[in-house]
């Protein structure tokens, strides 16, 4: 007795979104600027402030201007385009007055954590025309300028002269010297007596080791609940300099008054650094900066992962530190 196979609507269905996904990713891009597109399509990105000091929030204007057969997709970039991180994405629908032309609108507000010359990368945006035709398109890029904040103060002055101490009273002031250097040699012999007759005790004191140190205090930090209320910022700036402390007993880096491009400088240089350890330290870093200079507050989930990333970067710093003692010679080898 023959047997009829019942369709499978399932794999039907599956392959038509697999072939929709590739057709829409392998549609031909094209940048803002050349001379092919569509009649009456025009796109322009603009930024401001074009100047602006780290960590400061820039916005990012995207304004395309179609026929009104036509519809604009505009796709939102990464958390991090390029220099830039991204704090908000909005698209607007079509807007202008009847019988003009519409116009599409998108605001990226954005922030950079280095000094120097960049260029906010395109944005991808799809037009879609009367008949339903895709063009995959890219908006022209926006220079801007990243100053110090510390540049920002054009007043200081030059030091004053140094004024002549009147003669009569110049033996005072070596009779004063005189005095404050016997103070000190007093004070010092009576601190090295004091460090000879507790030596012995001072040896016994256990020497605690800096990561655990760091691990207890990411613990307790984060046994305390997760930020609620206006103290985002407080919390974040503890988690940094946390992380920042596991970084340098996991991995013998200074990170002391350091940016963050500064400490990963030092940290690919490490041995045994892999591209994607180096690669989930910055992002944690860059996201602590966002929340700690560009005032970003960020959601539950987003908290929750950090908490997470904070403890990956333990256990990494951790087996870190085992592989470079593992390393080290054995002290009775001669």
């Amino acid at each position: 007795m023959l047997r009829r196979d019942k369709p499978n609507h399932f794999s039907t269905l599956s392959a038509v979104a697999a072939l929709g996904c590739i057709l829409l990713f392998c549609l031909p891009v094209k940048t803002a600027d050349q001379q092919d597109l569509p009649p009456g399509v025009s796109i322009r990105l603009e930024a401001t402030p074009k100047k602006a000091t780290v960590g400061d929030p820039i916005q990012i204007d995207l304004d395309i201007t179609t026929p009104p057969a036509y519809r604009a997709e505009i796709l939102q970039p990464e958390m991090q385009a390029g220099d830039f991180a991204i704090l908000s994405f909005s698209a607007q629908a079509a807007t202008g007055p009847k019988g003009t032309l519409p116009h599409h609108k998108a605001k990226i507000v954005a922030a950079a954590y280095k000094t120097g010359m960049f260029a906010f990368p395109p944005v991808r945006i799809i037009l879609v025309d009367g008949e339903g035709k895709k063009i995959q398109v890219l908006s022209p890029s926006a220079g801007i300028e990243i100053q110090s904040v510390i540049g920002k103060d054009k007043d200081l002055k030059d030091l004053k002269k140094q004024s002549d101490i009147p003669e009569p009273f110049r033996w005072l002031l070596w009779f004063a010297i005189a005095l404050a250097v016997g103070i000190l040699a007093l004070l010092a012999w009576r601190i090295i007596r004091r460090k000879k007759s507790s030596m012995q005790a001072i040896n016994k004191v256990p020497v605690h080791d800096p990561l655990d140190a760091a691990e207890s205090d990411l613990r307790s930090l984060l046994d305390q609940g997760l930020p609620a209320g206006g103290r985002e910022k407080k919390f974040y700036i503890l988690l940094s300099d946390i992380v920042k402390r596991i970084l340098e007993a996991g991995f013998g880096i200074s990170t002391v008054e350091r940016t963050t491009s500064e400490i990963m400088d030092l940290l690919r240089l490490v041995p045994n650094m892999s591209s994607e350890k180096s690669e989930f330290i910055e992002s944690f870093l860059v996201a602590c900066d966002v929340v700690k200079f560009a005032k970003y507050i960020p959601s539950r989930s987003e908290h929750e992962a950090a908490a997470g990333n904070a403890l990956k970067i333990l256990d990494t710093a951790r087996i870190s530190k085992l592989s470079a003692i593992s390393l080290q010679p054995s002290a009775d080898i001669q």
